[in-house]
C-alpha cells in the first residue's frame, strides 16, 4: 500500500523559528481544520496497513533534515491516541545525535526528563524510561543523552529486546529517525520494524536525494510504505480554504 498526503506548510526555506512557532506545529485545539483532517487521513490509511503484527511498528524518516519529520512522528502519534480508544501508541524518539522531540513534547505536555533511550540501550538503566502524556494512549522514550556510537546501539542486541519488551505493552510504536542521507541509524532499524513514511518538502529536497533515499532502503528489503509531502500550496475546493502556517523544524548534523 502507497500513499501521499499534502501538508500545507509556509514557503519560507527558513528551518527553524520560535520555540512558540514550533509548538504551534504540534497538534492541538488551534490547529486548523484542514490539518487536522489530513493527519486523520494519514491516521486512517495507517491503521489499514497490510500489518498482521499485533503491534505496529512505523518509522518516519526523510532524505534530508529539516523535512518535518518530527512534527509529523508526534502528530501521528497524537491522532493515532486520540482516534483508538483501545490503542496504546508509543513515540519513540531514535535520533540520540540532536533530538528533538523531547523539547516539543516538553513545551506541549510539560513533560521533562533527560533519562531515555540511550541510557537503556547503553545498560546504565535496567528498563526503559517511558513517560506518559496527558493524552491517556500515549506514550514518549525520549532519546536521553547524546551518544558517540548511536549506529552501534541501534544495532545491538538491547535494541531487539526494547522492541519486544514494548510489543507486549503498545498497539502501535512510532518512531522518530535520522535522516536517511544524513547517517545509517534509521536503516539499521528495518529489520526490526514494519516499515517506514518518509517526509518530505516540496520545492526541497530533489528528485535524487529522495531516490538514493529509497535506494539505501531498498538494499536491506525496508518495506516504504509511502510519503508525507509539506509546503504545498493547495487550491481552494469544494468550498473550502484552508491554508495552515507552520514553520520548520531545524535539524542539522555534525560528525
Amino acid at each position: 500500500m502507497k500513499f501521499n498526503f499534502n501538508f500545507d506548510f509556509l514557503k519560507s526555506k527558513t528551518v527553524h523559528q520560535s520555540d512558540r512557532a514550533d509548538i504551534n506545529m504540534l497538534l492541538g485545539e488551534k490547529t486548523p481544520f484542514a490539518i487536522r483532517e489530513a493527519f486523520r487521513t494519514l491516521y486512517t490509511n495507517v491503521i489499514y496497513l497490510p500489518i498482521e503484527d499485533n503491534c505496529k511498528k512505523i518509522a518516519v524518516t526523510s532524505a534530508l533534515p529539516g523535512e518535518t519529520k518530527t512534527y509529523v512522528s508526534i502528530n501521528l502519534a497524537i491522532t493515532l491516541a486520540e482516534n483508538s480508544d483501545n490503542h496504546k501508541i508509543l513515540l519513540v524518539d531514535m535520533d540520540m545525535r540532536k533530538p528533538r522531540v523531547a523539547r516539543l513534547i516538553r513545551e506541549k505536555f510539560g513533560l521533562d526528563s533527560k533519562i531515555g533511550l540511550s541510557e537503556y540501550l547503553a545498560g546504565i538503566t535496567e528498563e526503559p524510561n517511558i513517560c506518559q502524556t496527558s493524552i491517556d494512549n500515549l506514550s514518549v522514550l525520549f532519546s536521553g543523552a547524546s551518544c558517540l556510537n548511536p549506529a552501534g546501539l541501534i544495532n545491538s542486541a538491547k535494541m531487539t529486546e526494547l522492541i519486544k519488551y514494548c510489543e507486549d505493552k503498545y498497539d502501535y510504536i512510532i518512531f522518530d529517525t535520522p535522516p536517511v542521507n544524513v547517517v545509517s541509524d534509521a536503516v539499521l532499524l528495518s529489520n526490526k520494524i514494519n516499515g517506514y513514511l518518509i517526509a518530505t518538502r516540496a520545492d526541497y529536497s530533489s528528485v535524487g536525494e529522495i531516490s538514493e533515499a529509497l535506494d539505501m532502503l531498498e538494499k536491506v528489503k525496508a518495506n516504504v510504505f509511502g510519503f508525507v509531502l509539506s509546503d504545498v500550496e493547495l487550491k481552494k475546493t469544494h468550498g473550502y480554504g484552508y491554508r495552515a502556517k507552520y514553520s520548520k523544524s531545524d535539524y542539522r548534523y555534525y560528525e
